[in-house]
Parts: C-alpha cells; structure tokens; sequence
C-alpha cells in the first residue's frame, strides 16, 4: 500500500503508476479532486486498486487523513512518497513572510506531519509481522531537488525546505 502525494500530475503521477503496476494499492494525492480521480481512474483502468484523498498536504489534519485512507481501504500501509510541492519565487529582499512560509510547510512540515501520522501505523503493522514471522520492509521516499544541496537564485524558500527534507530523511 503505497502514499504518494502530489500524485495527480507530474513525477507524482508517474511514481503511482510505476508503483501501480509493481503491484501496490494507491492512495493518489492532489490539491483539485479532478486530477486525484483521473489518476485514481488510470489506475483501476489498469487493473490496480486506487483511491483518492484530495486537499492540501499543508492542511493540519491531512496526516492523519492521508494515513487514515490507507487504513480504511487496503488496511495497511508500506510506502510513503511525499512528492507534493511547487515553486513560490522571489529573491530575499523581496520575499514576503508568506512565501516563505508557505513553501516551508509544503516541501517540508507536511512531510514531517505525514510521517509523524504514518509512524504509529507503520509500528504496528511492524509488531505484528514480526509476531507472525514475517520480514515486511516498508519505505519512505522523501523527493528533494538540487536546490536543497546546491541552492538557486531566487529560491531561497524552496532550497531551504529541500535542504530540510534531506536533513528529515537522513535521520
């Protein structure tokens, strides 16, 4: 059962149906519902099962809705991809305090919520493999940029996040 966010266009897409058709169950991901149902349309179209679970993954509660889907359709959860994101660009001195901000939050703090939300599940279903013998090994796929590692001219904002979100998945 794989979580991918931003998975209504784009790398996201493209990760869901990759995923899809190695044989996961997808819970599809896009701020709109038309693409989320798209995506989700695709997939069963394919022979995969799918749902959507649209909103903002900078929404507070989205976590644990995003969690909360996995559970409730497919009972399990064994792959977090946190591909949601877009650029807000602006040099420094004329970023605002929202653009910063909201970036941050995006690339960064929803990933951190996702996976604070995810851990518990993830926990359980750990113990009770364990209990059962079996070796499950279950991933999660931070998307960063080069603009975390290397910086970009007026992406002060996002390379920050993408710096951050390497720092959240080395540890």
């Amino acid at each position: 059962v794989a979580l991918v966010t931003g998975s209504g266009r784009g790398i996201g897409r493209a990760v869901a149906l990759k995923l899809a058709s190695e044989g996961a169950r997808v819970v599809v991901n896009d701020l709109d519902e038309a693409p989320a149902n798209e995506v989700v349309d695709a997939l069963r179209a394919a022979g995969a099962d799918a749902v959507a679970c649209v909103g903002s993954v900078a929404a507070p509660d989205f976590g644990e809705r995003f969690v909360d889907a996995a559970m409730r359709a497919f009972g399990g959860l064994d792959i977090v991809v946190n591909n949601a994101g877009y650029v807000w660009d602006g040099v420094i001195q004329k970023m605002t305090d929202e653009q910063w901000a909201t970036i941050l939050d995006v690339h960064l703090g929803a990933p951190f919520r996702i996976l604070r939300a995810a851990q518990p599940v993830i926990r359980a279903l750990a113990r009770a493999d364990a209990e059962q013998g079996r070796r499950v090994v279950r991933k999660v796929v931070n998307i960063s940029s080069v603009a975390g590692v290397f910086g970009n001219a007026g992406q002060a904002n996002y390379a920050a996040a993408k710096a951050g979100i390497i720092g959240v998945t080395r540890t």
